[in-house]
């Protein structure tokens, strides 16, 4: 004890006490914590849009590291992809898509046993030219395509017709 009458845990525990008052550990709300409440956001606006691109599938990365394209960056872009490095499709018009999976089959894999799957293919057949079709979409200069269809290009360049059904822009 101090001359004072305190003791040292005298002291610290109400110091402690109004330090965790101070850094937010302040009283409990029925097991709940306290959320603020977020700003309302603003409406987004979607761009998304059906399309079919020819153009040839690559390896996204050594793409926009080193501009490789081409059957002698065949065998590096497959293993590239094997090892999960995203594919592109550089298309015709010079034109840089990144290629997405299905969303919906990405969120639910198991509603889409035994159908296949498009995305997956394209790894098999990157310095391929294609024709591609999916939903594009580009925000803050990032283009991307929801890969849809894939088949290797012939002849001229198919026309855009989305499938039947087929939901538009800003739809799921």
């Amino acid at each position: 004890m101090s001359r004072y009458g305190w003791t040292i845990a005298g002291r610290f525990v109400p110091a402690a006490l109004l330090l965790a008052l101070v850094l937010g550990a302040g009283p409990q709300t029925g097991g709940k914590s306290a959320k603020a409440v977020p700003p309302a956001a603003p409406p987004v606006t979607s761009n998304r849009h059906y399309a079919t691109f020819r153009g040839e599938i690559v390896d996204y990365y050594c793409y926009i590291e080193k501009g490789y394209t081409g059957q002698f960056h065949k065998a590096c872009g497959l293993r590239c992809v094997a090892g999960d490095v995203c594919m592109g499709l550089l298309t015709t018009d010079g034109a840089l898509y990144m290629l997405s999976v299905n969303h919906l089959r990405a969120m639910d894999p198991l509603g889409f046993r035994g159908i296949p799957d498009p995305f997956t293919t394209c790894r098999g057949w990157i310095a391929e030219t294609v024709d591609l079709s999916g939903y594009a979409m580009e925000r803050k200069g990032q283009k991307i395509i929801e890969v849809m269809d894939v088949k290797k290009a012939s002849g001229a360049p198919q026309s855009v017709t989305p499938p039947s059904g087929a939901p538009q822009s800003g739809s799921r």
